[in-house]
C-alpha cells in the first residue's frame, strides 16, 4: 500500500509542478498525458482521489479555475475534473452493469426531473451566448459520477484503497490550517505562488482566522472514518481512524465555521450513541487521542489564540437563540441573502426557475434549502426529500432486520446517523445538495451514495 500511496503523490506532486512551476506551455500537454494515464489505469481509486484533490483544492494549490485545459478558442477553459468526469462515463460505458441497487428508480424519477429544469430554464429565458450554454453543462457534466461510480467500483475493496488515499489528506489540511495560523500564509505562498487569500490574517494581532483547506475531502475522510470504525474489520487500525476524525474535526474548530462545527458535532453525538454504543475503551481512545492533539497545538501561542477566536465566534449562536436574527452582525444569510432568494422564488414557487438566467441571476449557494426552492421549486424539494428518507430509511430497515453477527449490521447505521450533522452543514453553511452539481460534490456524493448501496447488497449475502 505504500507504493501506491507513493504513486498517489507522485501525480500530485507533478500536477502541483506543472501547475505552478514549470513553462505555460508544458500544462495541457501534462494535463492530457494525466487523462491518458488515468483512461489506461485499472487503479480507480487512486485517480479518483487524485481528481477529488484537484477540484477540492490542497495547500493553496488548485484554486477555482487553476487547473483547466484550453480545448475551444473564445470559449472558457475546462476544468480537467470535468474532462476525467468524462472519461469515466467511457469507461463505465464499457463495463457490465453491476445490477440495480433498491434506490434506481427514484435516481431515474430525479433524472427526468432534471431534465425538465432544463427545458423549464430554456421556456423562461437561457441566454443563447456560447458560455451561458456551456456552463449549463458544466452544472450537468458532474452528475454523471451516479452513473458511473456504480460501474467502476464494484467492490468493498475498491472503496478501501480509495479511502486509503483520503485519510492522509485529513492531516496534511490540519497541517496546512496550524501552519496557516502560525506564519499568516498559506503553504502555497511558503513554496512561492504568491497568491492572495481572504484568509491569511494575523491571529497574533486579534484577527479570527476563517480559512478551510481540502473541505470536502475532510468531510469524507470524517464520513469514511465513522464507516471503517463501524465496519469493524481488519481494513483499518482502528486507533488510526479515530486519529482521522480527530484532525478532521480540529480541522473544523480551527475554521472557526459555526455550521460546519454544529454538523461535525452532530455526526459525531449520534455516531458514538447509535453505533458505537458509548464503548467506554473506543470513546476513551478518541478522547485521549484528541486531548493529546489540542494539548499539542495549544503549546503554540497563536494557535491558542485561534482557539479562543473560535470559541467566541461559536458562541455568538446563543444571542441568534435570544432573537437576533444577525447573531451579532455575523450571520447575513438569514436576513440577506434569504429574503433575496426566497422573493424571487415566490415568483415561481412549484416549479422554480430551472436553469434559466433568472436562476443563475438570484441563485445563492449559502442559503441552501432556499437554493433548492428556487431551483426546483417545491415540487423539487418534495421529490429531494422523498428520496432523502427513502435512501436513509432503507439503509436503517435493513441494518435493524440484520442479526448480531452480520459485518453490516452497524456500517449501515451511519449513513443515518452522518446525513444529519451533514444535511446542517448545507442548512446552515452552504448548499451541499442541489439538482445539479460540480465537480467536487459529484465525486463526494456518488461516494456516499455507491458505498451505501454497495453495502446494502453485501448485507444480503456478507463475505464469511
Amino acid at each position: 500500500m505504500l507504493r501506491k500511496l507513493g504513486e498517489y503523490f507522485f501525480w500530485l506532486v507533478a500536477t502541483i509542478l506543472a501547475t505552478y512551476y514549470l513553462p505555460e506551455f508544458i500544462k495541457t500537454p501534462f494535463y492530457i498525458l494525466l487523462l491518458v494515464a488515468y483512461f489506461r489505469s485499472t487503479n480507480e481509486a487512486l485517480w479518483l482521489a487524485l481528481f477529488l484533490t484537484t477540484a477540492d483544492g490542497f495547500w493553496g494549490f488548485f484554486n477555482p479555475y487553476e487547473v483547466v485545459v484550453k480545448l475551444i478558442p473564445g470559449l472558457p477553459a475546462i476544468e480537467l475534473e470535468q474532462l476525467y468526469i468524462a472519461l469515466t462515463v467511457v469507461k463505465a460505458a464499457r463495463r457490465e452493469n453491476p445490477g440495480p441497487f433498491f434506490h434506481d428508480n427514484l435516481m431515474r424519477m430525479m433524472a427526468v426531473y432534471i431534465g425538465l429544469l432544463v427545458v423549464q430554464g430554456y421556456a423562461l429565458g437561457l441566454s443563447p451566448a456560447l458560455n451561458v450554454q456551456f456552463r449549463l453543462v458544466k452544472f450537468l457534466l458532474p452528475l454523471a459520477m451516479f452513473y458511473s461510480l456504480p460501474r467502476l467500483f464494484r467492490t468493498e475493496e475498491d472503496f478501501k484503497e480509495f479511502f486509503t488515499y483520503v485519510f492522509p489528506m485529513a492531516f496534511l489540511a490540519l497541517f496546512a490550517q496550524v501552519f496557516t495560523i502560525t506564519t499568516s500564509i498559506a503553504p502555497s505562498q511558503a513554496l512561492g505562488v504568491f497568491k492572495k487569500f481572504w484568509f491569511t490574517v494575523d491571529v497574533a494581532k486579534g484577527a479570527t482566522y476563517r480559512g478551510f483547506y481540502s473541505s470536502a475531502t475532510v468531510l469524507l475522510a470524517y464520513f469514511g472514518a465513522f464507516y471503517w470504525l463501524a465496519r469493524r474489520s481488519n481494513f483499518f487500525d482502528p486507533r488510526y481512524l479515530f486519529a482521522v476524525l480527530a484532525a478532521c474535526y480540529l480541522c473544523v474548530v480551527l475554521s472557526a465555521t459555526r455550521g460546519w462545527l454544529i454538523g461535525f458535532t452532530v455526526a459525531l453525538v449520534l455516531f458514538l450513541i447509535f453505533v458505537q454504543k458509548l464503548s467506554l475503551k473506543r470513546t476513551a481512545t478518541f478522547g485521549i487521542m484528541g486531548a493529546a492533539i489540542v494539548s499539542l497545538l495549544m503549546l503554540i501561542p497563536v494557535v491558542e489564540k485561534q482557539f479562543t477566536n473560535a470559541f467566541a465566534r461559536f458562541t455568538t449562536l446563543e444571542k441568534l437563540a435570544s432573537g437576533d436574527a444577525t447573531a451579532g452582525g455575523t450571520l447575513s444569510r438569514l436576513n440577506e441573502r434569504s429574503p433575496r432568494v426566497m422573493d424571487k422564488w415566490s415568483e415561481s414557487p412549484f416549479s422554480g426557475w430551472g436553469f434559466s438566467d433568472e436562476f443563475f441571476k438570484y441563485g445563492d449557494f449559502h442559503v441552501g434549502n432556499q437554493n433548492i426552492l428556487l431551483h426546483a421549486g417545491v415540487i423539487g424539494v418534495l421529490l429531494m426529500a422523498l428520496f432523502i428518507f427513502y435512501f436513509h430509511g432503507a439503509l436503517l430497515a435493513r441494518s435493524l432486520q440484520l442479526v448480531r453477527e452480520n459485518p453490516y449490521k452497524s456500517a449501515l447505521l451511519v449513513w443515518a446517523t452522518f446525513f444529519p450533522g451533514w444535511f446542517s452543514i448545507h442548512s446552515s453553511s452552504g448548499q451541499q445538495f442541489a439538482f445539479y452539481a460540480d465537480p467536487v460534490a459529484g465525486i463526494v456524493i456518488g461516494v456516499y451514495l455507491t458505498l451505501g448501496a454497495l453495502i446494502y447488497r453485501l448485507s444480503f449475502n456478507p463475505p464469511i
